[in-house]
């Protein structure tokens, strides 16, 4: 794929996969998790999951998930949603992160697709057995009546799906890309595709007292299980902050709430329903603020990108209570002040920048300072490229 690599993986032969394979199996299936698009063209979304089953680990490096599916159903397969993708801190490596490529999806002469992920930086090895989702797909719906058939290739006479897998030998750690896994396929056929298993007539939030109070109201319920209530402070990276249990089966109108005593200044929230077998819906997003702020006169509600590379930058999303003059700092993890820039913020929302390109590689923490007040301080790490 022309793109450097920190972990170089090649194909083994046929005598190497006897060899190691036998050793574990890793695991790879489809889900729908998210509702399907109900209007003109008719559409569904399928995720790719995966996991290492337990005693064994699963090295998320070059993958390649080929499958097919009843062309008679679906049509138009596209790259939705790269769910692992970018940085995603805490890998097994020395380096303690993971970065990946943009994924990429292929065709065939044969009818096969090719769903592609690279691994460009850091360690991507599983080592739990929880299903983690790769990448999301959209279809269009030709017949929603019509059976899926989305099945994973592992036969000989098609191009096989490629996993990649670690092992123990004499002590030694070895990894190599197999075409042995246990694969979840769909191979059930939809009734009705759109009879959604709860159906939301609202969801609503308000600030009351310094805490956010939440509503939602669904008017028919199948099989539902519970709702998890998420927050976010720039509505892209999500947080559990409570649960509540679903009413099951239900054609009345059911109201549920939720107070968050812990809002931000600036809050996004969703809910996640989960039902009895699992599977998951989100529903819309919901911006709430609170006038409430007990602090400092500013406050960082969030640094990003993070990690940062080496001759990046990162960005600053800013509350300030008024117009005003104040210093950015970072300090080292020992407390030590290693660079101050002086800022002007305004009253509300700020996005500022701020180079690190002069930092070594490490954990930082960062916060505002004014003549008799600072902010709470933000960690951010800076990797190397």
């Amino acid at each position: 794929m022309g793109k450097a690599k920190l972990y170089l993986i090649a194909f083994f032969a046929l005598s190497v996969f006897n060899t190691y394979a036998q050793n574990g199996v890793s695991e790879v299936r489809f889900n729908i998790t998210q509702a399907p698009v109900c209007a003109s063209p008719l559409g569904i979304f399928v995720d790719i999951e995966v996991r290492a089953t337990e005693g064994t680990t699963f090295f998320m490096s070059e993958q390649n998930y080929r499958f097919s599916f009843n062309r008679e159903a679906l049509a138009n397969p596209t790259i939705v949603g790269e769910l692992l993708s970018g940085f995603i801190i805490g890998g097994t490596g020395l380096q303690g992160f993971t970065l990946y490529s943009p994924h990429n999806l292929t065709g065939s002469m044969d009818t096969v697709v090719s769903y592609n992920i690279e691994l460009q930086g850091g360690d991507g090895v599983l080592v739990d057995d929880r299903w983690i989702p790769v990448g999301r797909m959209g279809f269009d719906v030709l017949d929603a009546l019509a059976c899926f058939d989305l099945q994973f290739h592992s036969e000989a006479i098609f191009p096989r799906t490629f996993i990649g897998e670690v092992f123990v030998d004499g002590g030694n750690e070895i990894r190599v890309i197999t075409a042995e896994s246990d694969y979840g396929n769909i191979n059930s056929c939809f009734s009705d595709l759109c009879r959604l298993p709860v159906e939301f007539l609202s969801f609503t939030g308000e600030e009351r007292d310094c805490t956010t109070h939440l509503n939602w109201q669904t008017a028919t319920e199948t099989n539902s299980h519970f709702f998890v209530i998420e927050r976010s402070a720039n509505g892209i990276n999500y947080a559990e902050i409570g649960r509540l249990a679903a009413a099951g089966n239900s054609q009345d109108l059911v109201n549920y709430d939720f107070i968050d005593n812990n809002p931000n200044i600036q809050n996004y929230y969703r809910l996640k329903q989960v039902d009895l077998d699992g599977t998951y819906e989100y529903s819309e997003v919901i911006k709430v603020n609170t006038t409430c702020f007990d602090g400092s006169v500013s406050d960082i509600l969030d640094v990003y990108p993070n990690p940062v590379s080496s001759a990046g930058q990162i960005n600053l999303n800013i509350f300030s209570k008024a117009n005003q003059s104040a210093n950015i700092t970072i300090l080292n993890i020992e407390g030590k002040n290693l660079l101050t820039k002086q800022v002007n913020i305004i009253e509300g929302i700020n996005t500022l920048h701020y180079s690190v390109a002069d930092l070594a590689a490490g954990t930082y923490f960062i916060r505002l300072e004014g003549d008799n007040w600072y902010s709470d301080a933000q960690k951010f790490i800076k990797v190397n490229d």
